[in-house]
């Protein structure tokens, strides 16, 4: 174990003994004040990442009927029969299914074809290819994906020197592209789904597809040349001649037609975003049965576009437990009412907002809050509870704080700690300091865009 990992043990344990001992708080059960402690512990465990992500989750799940949290495991382990849990392991066959096929080259071809005319017009393009695939496919596999991609141009520069100074920009705008238009959709992310599932399981109201996209889709169409702009003018990156950028377009042109196997990929998932588009005038349409119904279509005969051994294998199952582990504690704070302990005696008692307060209070809480816990699965299912409260203390429709609290927490790459980001971070393409030179800014905007945009939409889709 290295400094930080030892570091975070002896604090976590620290904290999980010292909450026994503590006087309880006016408001709180001793069952809140072990919850708190645990939730502490499970957070320091993480951010320190003191032992494996999963080990992690076996054990914080191991501590609820053990320290008394719960009655038993039974009921700790409420949250593993959420069914966003199926929607995220559906969402890695849509992911894989796509990836499989040459899709994603023939939307980049396109794009830098139109507007790829210098390296930095380029970079746009490979960012937007980037937040238009992962508005369906799910973050991991397109920042996989478009990194490859990434990599492949920078071989362009003959130049190390150049090579690196390119690699900035651009290795920082892939995650961070991927991440805004993981943001579109439900469907591009497993923390979408989870915000709006922990909404409908705490308050009993339920966001639609179309009410989500009319919220995100207007902030990320600005945050993503927004973001290039940022990046290419902190970092700005090296040019190279033209004819080296056609050499590049004919290396990545997929010049065959559309194969059987690619057109497969294509109807299925045209087919999955119209049932998930309907589900918002047809509540009998569920969003998580039409992502296991297209995922399984994708293995049956005729079609084969999948094996159960590769789908396995793509599969993030860190990610199943890790959201799977949050649910749990999430019930579990609102069981043992410490939302709403928070609420009524740490929050001060005589807030009032405006609809527009109320969205920049809660994107600016989660901005600074983001820094502590850089682990969005974890601060949605920390904050939702409290939010929810906020909101009928307040008199806002919690659905309108609940998708200010999606959005932000999904905007979680102010340093590369969060997975995403970490994925170009750890090719050792920049450093840990250069990402928040320009990130700053985007995360600054973000909340602005967000107070701005956000109770206008809410007033288009009847959350206002």
């Amino acid at each position: 174990m290295n400094k930080k990992q030892i570091i975070g043990l002896i604090i976590s344990i620290a904290v999980l003994i010292a909450v026994f001992f503590l006087p309880i708080p006016m408001g709180l059960t001793d069952k809140g004040l072990i919850t708190i402690g645990l939730l502490l512990f499970f957070l320091i465990m993480l951010i320190s990442e003191a032992l494996p992500v999963g080990v992690i989750c076996f054990l914080c799940l191991a501590l609820l009927p053990t320290l008394g949290v719960t009655k038993n495991l039974t009921t700790g382990l409420s949250g593993f029969t959420n069914t966003i849990l199926f929607f995220v392991l559906a969402s890695f066959g849509l992911a894989e299914a796509v990836t499989s096929t040459p899709i994603v080259q023939r939307i980049l071809h396109g794009l830098l074809k139109k507007f790829g005319k210098d390296v930095k017009t380029c970079i746009l393009a490979i960012m937007i290819t980037g937040a238009l695939v992962s508005a369906i496919v799910t973050d991991v596999p397109s920042v996989v994906v478009f990194m490859g991609i990434g990599a492949s141009f920078l071989k362009l520069f003959n130049n190390e020197a150049d090579r690196q100074k390119t690699a900035k920009s651009l290795m920082m705008g892939i995650p961070i592209s991927v991440m805004l238009g993981g943001l579109m959709t439900p469907a591009g992310s497993g923390i979408n789904i989870l915000t709006i599932d922990l909404l409908k399981n705490q308050a009993g109201i339920q966001i639609s597809f179309i009410q989500w996209m009319v919220c995100s889709i207007p902030i990320i169409i600005v945050m993503v040349p927004l973001a290039w702009y940022v990046l290419t003018k902190i970092y700005p990156p090296a040019e190279i001649e033209n004819a080296d950028i056609q050499d590049y377009l004919a290396m990545i042109e997929v010049k065959e037609k559309v194969g059987g196997r690619e057109l497969k990929v294509i109807v299925i998932a045209l087919i999955m975003v119209m049932f998930w588009l309907l589900s918002s005038f047809f509540p009998a349409i569920e969003v998580t049965v039409v992502a296991l119904l297209g995922c399984v279509s994708f293995f049956l005969p005729g079609i084969k576009i999948l094996t159960w051994e590769r789908y396995m294998k793509a599969v993030s199952w860190i990610s199943f437990i890790l959201i799977g582990t949050v649910l749990c504690i999430a019930n579990t704070i609102v069981a043992n009412g410490v939302s709403e302990w928070f609420v009524t005696y740490v929050l001060p008692s005589s807030f009032t907002f405006s609809i527009m307060g109320g969205v920049f209070f809660v994107a600016v809480m989660i901005f600074i809050v983001i820094l502590i816990v850089p682990v969005a699965p974890a601060l949605i299912g920390i904050l939702t509870p409290v939010i929810i409260s906020l909101a009928e203390t307040t008199g806002i429709n919690p659905a309108l704080l609940i998708i200010t609290l999606g959005l932000c927490a999904g905007n979680c790459y102010l340093f590369p700690i969060d997975t995403i980001p970490l994925i170009t971070y750890t090719a050792g393409y920049y450093k840990m300091t250069d990402m928040p030179k320009a990130t700053i800014w985007l995360q600054l905007a973000f909340v602005g865009l967000a107070t701005l945009w956000l109770p206008i939409a809410g007033e288009l889709i009847d959350l206002v």
